[in-house]
């Protein structure tokens, strides 16, 4: 996007949100969880982004699911945090540095233990996130610009012309003289 003097730049205050100071192990551990605590807030964001094309649109919208992932790992530190920790520290010594969910089934099942009982919430099943859903919104839908296109008479004369130049050009194998 290219800005000029007259663009509207948002301030610092518009765009500043707390950071979710957590490691990357841990943001790993949390993801599935994340998603499904703070699936509206999602939803609504991406609507936004897709739909306005402009970033700074949907600045409101980027802010909730920062608040929401502020909120959801408040609550799993305040309702499971032994067992989350034991999670993301087992990701983090996965071998290779490979955080792989799979040496971590056992310190998963717990979390997921917790989570449910504490929480009510559930891992989703496999592929849940990628299943197209319908999403209800009271964001208005944007207004789309008519593109201001007029007739070029011209333009359609010049169309029978077309065949007469690709004869010439090959006639001169393509290079133009």
């Amino acid at each position: 996007m290219t800005a000029t003097n007259e663009t509207y730049l948002p301030t610092y205050e518009e765009l500043y949100v707390p950071p979710l100071n957590l490691t990357s192990s841990a943001l790993k551990a949390g993801a599935p969880y994340f998603g499904a605590f703070c699936d509206k807030e999602s939803k609504e964001f991406m609507l936004c982004k897709a739909e306005e094309k402009d970033p700074r649109k949907c600045l409101n919208e980027n802010k909730a699911v920062s608040l929401c992932a502020s909120k959801f790992f408040h609550k799993v530190r305040e309702n499971c945090a032994a067992q989350f920790t034991n999670y993301w520290m087992c990701l983090d010594k996965a071998p290779e540095g490979q955080m792989s969910y799979k040496f971590c089934r056992k310190t998963q099942l717990e979390l997921d233990k917790c989570l449910s009982e504490k929480m009510d919430l559930y891992r989703p099943e496999i592929g849940w996130m990628s299943k197209v859903k319908l999403h209800q919104t009271d964001r208005p839908k944007p207004i789309e610009k008519q593109a201001n296109i007029q007739s070029i008479p011209e333009a359609a004369s010049s169309v029978k012309d077309v065949p007469e130049a690709v004869d010439s050009l090959k006639r001169t194998n393509g290079r133009a003289l």
